[in-house]
């Protein structure tokens, strides 16, 4: 209903244009390749790639200096990298960074923020399994394990994926929900802190890199 009311609203303005984006690729894909959506090829759609991480560590290193606190370029790098250069996550995690630091960052500051940072969004990523079925959420958990022959016997068997044909099922469900992406060959997780909060609930991996810095 919102589509309909947008779209027969901004087809009477002259002189404007509109940007609608967001990182959920096949929603936003959804809306203006559908033939049944109000918006049909209404304009054009570009596909934008992320942000370089060299990008970010200027971008975090001015914006916490211009506030008078100072972050070194390895720890701004780390939050790009731990964040995969996700713009939404970047800043959130940076800002989490930035409220916690009264004059340098440190590494307890980090891992108190990583860890805020995943427990805010909790809520949200329960809700994400709560519509998964029993062999879908198998499906994430072997990718999450590093598995990319997916519709072998030995996987299939391992992490109780069901039959090849659900295993393709599957596959298209999750990508089509922006949960999972296929890219370079390999499946991986379209929300980092999800894939963080992921395996650390099913698999007891978590950000031990941080100890590392």
């Amino acid at each position: 209903e919102l589509e309909k009311k947008m779209r027969a609203v901004w087809q009477r303005h002259k002189h404007v244009t509109y940007c609608l984006y967001g990182s959920k690729r096949h929603m936003m894909s959804d809306i203006f390749s559908n033939a049944l959506k109000p918006f049909y090829r209404f304009g054009d759609i570009m596909m934008l790639g992320k942000i370089p991480r060299v990008e970010w560590v200027k971008f975090i290193c001015e914006s916490f200096s211009s506030t008078s606190k100072e972050i070194s370029k390895e720890y701004a790098g780390y939050i790009a990298d731990l964040m995969q250069n996700h713009s939404w996550y970047v800043q959130q995690f940076a800002s989490y960074v930035w409220y916690k630091t009264n004059d340098v960052v440190s590494k307890d500051i980090l891992r108190d923020a990583v860890n805020e940072l995943v427990s805010a969004n909790i809520p949200f990523f329960i809700r994400e399994l709560e519509v998964l079925s029993v062999t879908q959420l198998n499906f994430l958990k072997a990718v999450a394990g590093g598995e990319s022959m997916l519709s072998s016997k030995d996987v299939m068997i391992k992490y109780n994926l069901g039959t090849s044909p659900n295993v393709a099922k599957n596959k298209t469900i999750l990508i089509q929900r922006d949960v999972l992406n296929f890219e370079g060959g390999k499946y991986e997780f379209l929300d980092p802190v999800f894939e963080l909060w992921f395996k650390k609930r099913f698999f007891n991996i978590y950000f031990d890199e941080i100890s590392d810095l």
